[in-house]
């Protein structure tokens, strides 16, 4: 979504702008009764803005009267849920409702509600892709006294166990790009590696870059890239393909952020060793892999690290290994970090230290 795109909560003084969206038989008793409820703390409004035009807004409700729907602290109640018309089917509402729902879970809240009517596909879809998937019950509602009451029914949705970013490391042949993109499939997030990295040549148009500075370059683009994925919004990004030596940088680089490293090992090397024989333009230098294998696998752990070994187990079992951890451990926020010595770590830049 472009920058010009903004969400913010409405203050009481703009109460009369959301005429914009929807026609109020008394605005005037609207403005009053709302801005009541906002002043004490009851319920608050978030508008999406292009510059300076109103294109949409989403009511919150902290308490109510039906226990189902709010519950202060835990559960918010949505509620008149808008796109200002001829711009629907463009994922405004999407974007409005996803970033709502990530300012309330930084506030605490990990439950929502929210009423849609039956014959409203195009809200159902979107509150499904959201998870608003579980049915609470049906209700009856009416926009104001001289209206006619109508029949929705009250969706749940849970904030789901997750983190910030998912690290999977480990030398070649473990099965990493498996896992990740088994992962990708189970969170549906996205997944980013370090050499997706957009091509390039050289900085000036004289000289290749290459060895160091190309990997500094792809890092900085991984880094800069995975933090911009987490403020629009994603959760359970993963990522992997990591130069070996950057895996000390991650507890440094992303301290404010919720993450987990997933390293993967195999104590079996004969499985490793099978599994790059048989892999298309596969590693075939095996003496290093060898030692890369040992230097990772014997390596202590780092903050907010854990090991999965591979050896006799299926992808599936695998995935299932790592979605416990990722949902269950928990992970350290604030740490002292002293970034470990170099050689501790394989990087392909040196990679002819190891042989």
């Amino acid at each position: 979504m472009a920058e010009n795109f903004t969400v913010r909560r409405l203050e009481t003084a703009e109460l009369p702008i959301l005429t914009e969206l929807f026609s109020y038989r008394d605005v005037e008793d609207m403005v009053r009764k709302t801005a009541g409820y906002m002043q004490r703390g009851y319920c608050d409004i978030f508008v999406l803005f292009r510059e300076k035009e109103l294109l949409g807004e989403i009511h919150v409700g902290y308490c109510s009267t039906d226990e189902a729907e709010a519950e202060p602290g835990k559960r918010a109640y949505l509620f008149a849920y808008r796109i200002k018309k001829g711009h629907h089917n463009k994922g405004l509402g999407t974007f409005l409702l996803r970033r709502v729902l990530c300012e309330l879970e930084a506030q605490g809240y990990t439950e929502f509600t929210i009423g849609v009517e039956d014959d409203n596909e195009s809200a159902k879809h979107i509150y499904n892709k959201l998870g608003f998937r579980k049915v609470l019950g049906r209700r009856v509602g009416q926009d104001d006294e001289e209206s006619d009451p109508y029949e929705y029914n009250l969706l749940l949705r849970r904030k789901p166990a997750c983190r910030d970013f998912i690290f999977v490391i480990g030398a070649s042949g473990v099965g990493k790009s498996t896992l990740c993109r088994n992962l990708y499939g189970h969170y549906r997030t996205a997944y980013m590696e370090q050499s997706q990295a957009p091509e390039f040549e050289c900085l000036t148009g004289e000289e290749d870059v290459t060895g160091i500075e190309e990997e500094e370059i792809c890092w900085q683009w991984l880094v800069s890239s995975l933090k911009s994925y987490h403020n629009m919004g994603f959760r359970n990004v993963v990522c992997s393909d990591l130069d070996d030596l950057r895996v000390r940088d991650i507890p440094e680089v992303f301290r404010e952020y919720d993450f987990i490293i997933l390293r993967l090992v195999c104590s079996d090397y004969r499985q490793n060793y099978e599994q790059m024989k048989s892999r298309e333009n596969g590693l075939v230098d095996f003496e290093l892999l060898k030692k890369m294998s040992e230097k990772i696998n014997d390596r202590f752990r780092m903050v907010n690290e854990y090991v999965i070994d591979v050896a006799g187990k299926t992808p599936e079992q695998v995935c299932q290994e790592a979605v416990q951890l990722i949902e269950t451990v928990k992970t350290c926020r604030e740490y002292v970090y002293e970034k470990p010595p170099r050689e501790l770590f394989y990087s392909w830049v040196f990679a002819n230290d190891l042989r």
